[in-house]
Formats: structure tokens, sequence, C-alpha cells
């Protein structure tokens, strides 16, 4: 049962405490489970409006190429549990381990015997979850099918395929997505479980693997070899890989344009309180991989660990620049091995 805070908080208690104990903070904000894949969290309507806006900047649908990377990078988050003896009633175990994973992040729940999901999360994305969850229970590939028949409720069809389960690719251009930093430190979130999923501060919410959108990025890199003068004006990149300069650019802009799709206020005072901005608008969401250094000649130095959060990091941070200053900002990204530069200014000139 839910306990009272106070005249206006609740927050479940059982809930809270497993959500504490899978995730720690890894350190200040982030999310982090215990096999070191980090996590990010979405708010509200966040992610549909997220893919609108890539899907504008792209200019083509998307809803595949979302879904695959949804698969492969829930197929990673479940490998681990392949190696864990369930003992007697080993499928029923399992399916039992599955419902709660699915709860606990938020997800809604599911029914494997009808192959349907009630849920908050985009549809194409959270069928590529459930595809890779199937896939595990039944140890071999499938074909999904899905169709969205009311505002949160999706139904699927599965054909099962004669062909084994071999791992997702590594990668290899993405070096940020690899670098771990496990920190036994728990989460402070205050779950509110809701009839659908759960909620924080009474906003629908759930959590992401940011690997999904690392994929997102290196499977869009086909799609987007070329970028608008808007673009290529906004972010200047060095260190990145060809195949996913583009693509890369693209995410960053649409995470950009996502903060400042809402109404969140930002407030910078003459001394660049930029700790303070960090902490309120980036740690809560699992986003607080990186320090705020210094200002030179207009220009706001910062640095970004590499680490699996950085692109959604940098985006956010961009949109809160923008909203900060009431200006378009240029951002300059320099990767090297040990962290990501990040020099934001603004795209024009004032005489």
């Amino acid at each position: 049962m839910p306990i009272v805070d106070d005249e206006n908080q609740l927050h479940d208690v059982d809930l809270t405490s497993r959500f504490q104990r899978h995730f720690s903070s890894g350190g200040n904000g982030r999310i982090i489970d215990a096999e070191g894949n980090y996590w990010y969290i979405c708010q509200e309507n966040e992610l549909q409006n997220f893919v609108s806006l890539l899907e504008s900047n792209i200019g083509v649908p998307i809803g595949r190429i979302l879904h695959n990377s949804a698969a492969d990078s829930f197929e990673l988050i479940l490998s681990p549990l392949s190696k864990i003896n369930f003992g007697f009633f080993a499928n029923r175990k399992r399916s039992k381990l599955l419902a709660n994973y699915w709860q606990l992040f938020g997800w809604g729940s599911f029914d494997s015997n009808n192959h349907s999901i009630i849920t908050n999360v985009y549809p194409s994305i959270i069928a590529g979850f459930y595809l890779s969850l199937t896939e595990f229970e039944q140890g071999s590939r499938s074909r999904i099918q899905w169709k969205q028949v009311q505002e949160k409720l999706i139904l699927c069809e599965l054909e099962k395929l004669q062909k084994e389960i071999s791992p997702p690719l590594k990668l290899e251009c993405t070096p940020w997505n690899y670098m771990v930093n496990k920190q036994e430190v728990g989460v402070g979130n205050l779950i509110e479980r809701q009839e659908v999923g759960w909620a924080l501060n009474g906003l629908v919410s759930y959590v992401l693997p940011c690997d999904f959108i690392n994929r997102l990025i290196f499977n869009l890199g086909g799609y987007t070899d070329k970028i608008s003068s808007k673009l290529s004006d906004s972010w200047q990149l060095d260190g990145i890989d060809n195949r996913i300069y583009g693509s890369f650019s693209i995410v960053l802009e649409s995470f950009k344009e996502l903060f400042l799709s809402g109404d969140a206020f930002v407030y910078l005072n003459e001394q660049n309180n930029w700790d303070s901005v960090i902490s309120s608008h980036l740690n809560p969401y699992g986003l607080g991989s990186l320090i705020y250094l210094h200002n030179q000649d207009d220009i706001d130095h910062f640095e970004v660990s590499l680490e699996p959060n950085a692109p959604i990091v940098i985006g956010k941070l961009c949109g809160i620049w923008e909203r900060a200053n009431g200006k378009k900002c240029k951002c300059e990204i320099q990767i090297s091995n040990n962290a990501i530069s990040v020099k934001i200014s603004s795209l024009l000139t004032y005489i």
C-alpha cells in the first residue's frame, strides 16, 4: 500500500524499495543497474514527442528502426539471466522475474498468452522490448507484428522462427556506450504506483536503457548521409565516426528541441550557477554525467563523461542553454580517450 509523505505526495513503499535496490546512482545523477547498464527517465509524452521531432528532422518514418534498436538493447540487458539456474518450476520463476522487471521499469504489464501489452511507452519501442522478452523465454528468434488498438493497449502477433539467437553487435563507433561506472549508492526516486506503470511527482514516467538511444544513432546512420545547413552550423563534431556523424547530430538536435518544447523554467544568474541548473534539470533523470568548467570569451565549457547517457546529456544541455540565454546556440563537441569536451556559444555574432 502507498504511504503518505505529506498532503500532496504519495509513493508506493514496496515498488520504491525494489527500484532503489535494482538501480544505483553510480555517483551523482546516474541510473545504473547491477550489470552496469545505464538508464534514463522519460516523463509523460517525452518519448512520443522525441520520435516526432526525430522523424521531422530526418524526413522519413523510423518505426521499424525504433523497434529494432529497442529489441537489441533489451536483449543485451536480459542476456545475463540466461546464466541463472531457476531450479524447479523454472519457467514459472523466469516468467515472474520478467513480469517484475516490466513493472519495475514502469512499462505497464503484458500477457504472454494473448501477446497483449498495456503500457504508456511508444508502441514500436515497447514491441521491440516485448520481442526480446519473448525470444528470451522461448530461446529462439521470432517475427513480430504489432497494432495499437487502444490508447494504452497493443496487440502483437508472433511467428516463431527456426533460428538460434546470436548476440547483438557491439557498436564500435560509439565509444562512450561501453564506459561503465558502478557505485553502490541507491537512487532516491520515490515511485508512485499508477493503474498503468508508475509516476514521479505525479507525472507518468518510466526508465529506458541508454543503449537504446545509442543503437538508434547507429541504425539511423544510413539514413542521414547529408544533414541540413541548420544542423551543420549548430553542431560541429570532432572525433565522431563518419558513419554516425549525421545521425548523431540529428539525435542531439532532437533532444535539444525536446527540452525546448517543454515548459521547464531555467534561471542562470550572473555567477553562472550551472551546478545548480544541472542538479535541477539533468541529475534527477539519470543525466548528470557532466561538469561545468568555465566561461571564456562568451563560450561555456563543459566536460561530459564517456558514458552511455552522453548523447541525451549533450542534447538536453544545449536546450537548457538556449532557454537560459534566450539565444540559438552553437555546440562544438570533441571526443577524446578520456572525456567529451563540449563548448556552447551563441550561434549568431553580436557586434
